[in-house]
């Protein structure tokens, strides 16, 4: 036999073994993808089932074993060699199942972690007809661990994208944009202010919360304010210095909320300068 025909031999193997593998279905596969079309059932319990079925099927699918890369008809060993000569199970006989009910009854929850039931199986129109079940023959039954690694991805894409939407509601404001922050901020600081002004009727003012309890207040509808980040926007203990600082603003000698801007960028300047110089 030339090269060529050797390796025409090979294809031919090759295209036997593919259409295989669209002719059978090993018993795993099939109870994995009928345990996909019905994810609120145990094994067990679809194992019971298609037992029924298949008893009171007038057509029983013959069972066929996966060897050497092909299904065969003929059990990997001979019936009598299941039993010794008194008829007790061989220990020497190896782990496999010797006909169609004795796979079917052998499915459970926890055969199914395990590739006990991957070498036996059936031809796919007869085992599907006897059960009359319907069976996605377009595209195989991927791998458990090839289906938690889409769920990965997936989760990962998700993850990245709320990242990415939290990194963009964390990100500096644009330059244009502080102006009117800062403006923004003034009015706010205006109003808590106001509120707290001395000058208000005492049993008003008295209703009023204590800067600590403002500020556990606000923090109780953290879950409103900032879904995304769930906590503040800065450090509880400047929220409460900024808190504190508008409370008592009215008692300051400088109300002037601009004036006010500059010396704290003036001090924010000096000090820096000072420790420069250290």
């Amino acid at each position: 036999m030339s090269f060529d025909d050797s390796i025409q031999q090979l294809r031919n193997e090759q295209l036997a073994r593919r259409s295989d593998t669209e002719r059978f279905i090993s018993v795993k596969t099939l109870f994995e993808q009928i345990k996909q079309r019905y994810p609120d059932q145990s094994y067990n319990a679809l194992c019971l089932l298609a037992l029924k079925k298949y008893r009171r099927s007038e057509h029983q699918p013959s069972l066929y074993w996966f060897r050497y890369e092909s299904w065969y008809d003929t059990s990997p060993v001979a019936p009598y060699q299941l039993l010794d000569k008194h008829g007790a199970p061989n220990i020497g006989a190896p782990d496999y199942y010797p006909n169609a009910e004795a796979a079917l009854r052998a499915v459970s929850d926890d055969v199914m972690n395990t590739d006990k039931l991957a070498d036996c199986g059936f031809l796919r129109t007869e085992i599907t007809a006897a059960l009359g079940v319907s069976l996605d023959t377009a595209r195989p039954e991927a791998p458990i661990f090839e289906q938690d690694t889409l769920d990965l991805k997936a989760e990962n894409v998700a993850l990245k994208e709320k990242i990415e939407a939290l990194e963009k509601r964390l990100a500096a404001p644009i330059e244009k944009a502080e102006t009117y922050a800062a403006k923004r901020e003034e009015f706010f600081i205006a109003v808590i202010a106001s509120l707290y002004d001395k000058n208000r009727l005492t049993f008003a003012k008295d209703l009023l919360p204590k800067a600590p309890e403002l500020l556990r207040l606000v923090e109780n509808k953290i879950p409103l304010f900032w879904p995304a980040e769930g906590c503040f926007p800065m450090s509880e203990e400047q929220c409460l210095k900024i808190l504190r600082e508008a409370i008592s603003l009215l008692e300051r000698d400088v109300t002037d909320l601009h004036q006010l801007r500059v010396e704290k960028r003036q001090m924010q300047k000096t000090r820096k300068l000072n420790l420069l110089n250290q």
